[in-house]
């Protein structure tokens, strides 16, 4: 049960989401690495869910047609990894039918090289995303946004390292969600929104026995 700000409230049915999901994947293994596809379809019926935020029952049907696309290579001490997801997804019912679901890139990405050196090693991980809506409405565009992070592991002996982390080393600003879905010209507006967590380092010392 609902209660609206009004008073009234709104019966809700059993908040039980059903998918129907069909995968068509290949995978090629190879002395040196690999590579993986997967095509997938998902058909999902929301059968509704009270958010707070808006004070709405959320009740839309989803359509979803993507690719995923995983990698893996190593050569002696070099080596990266990566994946790829192309996603088509389409709002199937309600006053937004036809539009892109909130929160939904075409494509989301990761690159990880590393090199190894004896007991040291260094690498990088890059991840990344498209544009996405920040509501069904689709009136609103969050900015894709890329974010690169780091390490340095330092062997000091068989069982003693250090290391160092470094976490969005850009300080790139990526919006993941909007409370609000629109801006109207002529007036003020605000827009409640939360971001990736910005810079930040980290080190740590490890002993195995």
């Amino acid at each position: 049960r609902a209660i609206f700000p009004t008073g009234s409230y709104r019966e809700l049915r059993n908040p039980k989401d059903m998918i129907d999901q069909a995968e068509l994947g290949w995978k090629q293994r190879f002395k040196q690495g690999g590579i993986f596809v997967t095509a997938f379809y998902a058909a999902t019926t929301e059968e509704g869910g009270f958010e707070a935020s808006t004070q709405q029952v959320i009740e839309n049907d989803y359509t979803a047609l993507g690719l995923e696309l995983e990698g893996a290579y190593a050569i002696k001490d070099f080596s990266v990894r990566g994946a790829a997801t192309y996603t088509k997804a389409e709002i199937a019912s309600g006053d937004n039918e036809g539009n892109t679901p909130r929160r939904q890139p075409n494509l989301m990405y990761s690159l990880i090289p590393s090199y190894t050196m004896g007991n040291h090693s260094i690498g990088l991980s890059i991840i990344g995303q498209t544009e996405a809506f920040a509501q069904d409405a689709n009136e609103l565009i969050m900015p894709a946004y890329m974010v690169l992070n780091g390490f340095v592991n330092f062997g000091i002996a068989d069982n003693l390292s250090v290391g160092l982390n470094a976490n969005n080393l850009l300080d790139a600003i990526g919006i993941t969600e909007s409370e609000e879905g629109a801006i109207t010209d002529g007036q003020v507006n605000y827009v409640r929104a939360r971001s990736i967590t910005g810079r930040s380092i980290s080190a740590a010392i490890r002993f195995t026995f």
